[in-house]
C-alpha cells in the first residue's frame, strides 16, 4: 500500500488527505488511526455499494470495527432533511452513539449527506471521508461543507465538519465514465488557473489527458 499524505490545516482544524492505490481494503487501518470508536455507519448510494461496500466493510471489520452499511438511493433528490432522518434512526437502531463515527463511501452527494448527519448526530461525531469521483477527491470532500436541500434551493440547510481523515483510492477512478472524469479534471484546471501558474504549465505540458474535454 503506497499513498502519498497532504496535510490540511487552517483555524482550529488539521487532518490528512491520503492518495494512492488500492486504499480501500487498508481503509480499517487508516480509520483506526484517527478514531477510538468502534461502531461506524458506512453510508452509500446504490452504486459505491456495488462497487466498493464488500471491500471496505470487510477492511473496517479486519480491523476489529463493526461497520453498518447504510443505504441510500443515487443523485441528488437523497440530499433531504427526509433522507437524513432515516439515516440517523437507522444509525440509533444499530447502537450507534456518540463514541461512534460516520463513513462516507461515494461522490459527492455522499459526502455532502454523510458530513452532515456526522455533524448533527448526537451533536457531532468523527466524519470519514472516502471519495470515489475525481471531483469529490479534488474539491468536495475537502474544506468540510456539508449540507442537504430544500425545496427552495441547494445546500439551504448545513454545517462546516471538517473529516478526520480522506481516503482518495484512485483506483476508483477507473469505474467512472467520462463525463465524471471530465468533471474532475475541469475543476483540477480551473483550480490551478486561479492560484498556481506553476500546476497550469505542469499540466499543459505534460499531462495527457485521458479522455476529450469537448
Amino acid at each position: 500500500m503506497n499513498s502519498d499524505t497532504i496535510e490540511i490545516s487552517g483555524n482550529g482544524f488539521r487532518y490528512s488527505a491520503l492518495v494512492g492505490h488500492g486504499l480501500m481494503a487498508n481503509a480499517g487501518e487508516l480509520t483506526r488511526k484517527v478514531v477510538s470508536g468502534k461502531r461506524c455507519a458506512v453510508i452509500v448510494d446504490e452504486i459505491s455499494a456495488r462497487l466498493f461496500s464488500d471491500r471496505v466493510c470487510e477492511s473496517f471489520s479486519s480491523e476489529n470495527f463493526s461497520p453498518r452499511l447504510v443505504r441510500i438511493p443515487s443523485g441528488e433528490k437523497s440530499k433531504s432533511l427526509a433522507q437524513v432522518e432515516k439515516i440517523c434512526e437507522e444509525m440509533i437502531a444499530a447502537g450507534l452513539d456518540r463514541s461512534s463515527f460516520v463513513v462516507g463511501l461515494g461522490g459527492g452527494v455522499i459526502g455532502d449527506i454523510s458530513g452532515f448527519v456526522a455533524a448533527i448526530f448526537q451533536r457531532g461525531i468523527p466524519h470519514i471521508q472516502i471519495p470515489t469521483t475525481l471531483l469529490a477527491m479534488v474539491d468536495s470532500s475537502i474544506g468540510g461543507k456539508t449540507g442537504v436541500n430544500l425545496d427552495a434551493g441547494k445546500n439551504l440547510i448545513g454545517a462546516i465538519h471538517h473529516p478526520a481523515l480522506i481516503i482518495a483510492d484512485v483506483e476508483a477512478l477507473e469505474s467512472l465514465p467520462p463525463q465524471e472524469l471530465r468533471q474532475g479534471y475541469a475543476e483540477i484546471i480551473k483550480h490551478a488557473i486561479i492560484c498556481d501558474a506553476e500546476m497550469f504549465r505542469a499540466l499543459s505540458s505534460r499531462v495527457k489527458m485521458p479522455v476529450r474535454l469537448g
